[in-house]
């Protein structure tokens, strides 16, 4: 049941809301053809009974609302957000304010917002300047310069130092011996570690009459040995305070 009245199309015997001017079906006009369907009931009680079904959902709507309205007036007497804390000196806070800490109790500006003197004590530094901007003794940073910048005994960087010495032959490396005749040369060479070492070698016979040793040039990397006379030396060859030997047997025959 409804609360629209329902009508019968003449043309086309079917039922259709009582709103229409036409048959939804056929075309045809209701106030000409159509004439209302009987449902049996009162169609004026279902329009009231309608009414007082929307009349008691609204005023369940306001009960509800003054209810709500009355309860939070209980909850708060003074109507504020909370209650009113009096601390002694005039000034009245309220818990759970935000704003509490932007005045200062006191009456004056908040001591976090700004200084009370008019300005803030570390604007400016008391000396009127950095104590780290200028040395104290009126020159620059000590720092400014590296003091491995320079060599401290004013001089260039010293050069490197020989950490190992050998001595090499035409037949052996390193060599140990060989054996020579006399007016016989042989040529040996320094091997000196690292390899940019600039220290000369220095090169001696432990006895200049058997077999004499010299340097071939101004580096002295390279020395010839030779035969004197019949019987057997060291060579010692040096370079910063590093020393390899070797043996030289001269067995007396003549080289022609």
């Amino acid at each position: 049941m409804g609360l629209i009245p329902q009508v019968k199309c003449g043309r086309c015997d079917r039922s259709y809301s009582g709103l229409r001017s036409r048959c939804p079906y056929c075309g045809a006009h209701r106030n000409k053809k159509g004439k209302r369907v009987s449902d049996g009931d009162n169609a004026t009680w279902k329009l009231v009974i309608g009414i007082l079904l929307i009349v008691v959902l609204i005023a369940a709507v306001v009960v509800i609302l003054v209810t709500s309205l009355g309860q939070k007036d209980q909850n708060n007497p003074t109507g504020d957000d909370g209650p009113n804390i009096n601390h002694g000196d005039g000034v009245n806070t309220t818990p759970g304010d935000d704003n509490n800490d932007e005045e200062n109790p006191n009456g004056g500006e908040n001591p976090d917002g700004g200084d009370p003197d008019g300005q803030n004590p570390d604007d400016q530094n008391p000396d009127d300047q950095n104590p780290d901007d200028q040395n104290p003794d009126g020159e620059g940073n000590p720092d400014d310069q590296n003091p491995d910048d320079q060599n401290p005994d004013g001089g260039e960087d010293k050069p490197p130092i020989a950490s190992g010495l050998q001595v090499k032959s035409r037949y052996a490396n390193p060599v140990t011996e060989f054996t020579v005749q006399i007016n016989e040369s042989q040529e040996v060479t320094a091997i000196i570690t690292p390899s940019n070492v600039t220290s000369v070698p220095v090169w001696s016979s432990s006895d200049e009459s058997i077999a004499a040793v010299v340097a071939k040039d101004e580096t002295g990397i390279k020395a010839t040995v030779t035969g004197v006379a019949k019987g057997t030396v060291t060579i010692t060859c040096t370079v910063d305070g590093i020393s390899y030997s070797f043996l030289v047997r001269c067995n007396g025959k003549v080289m022609k």
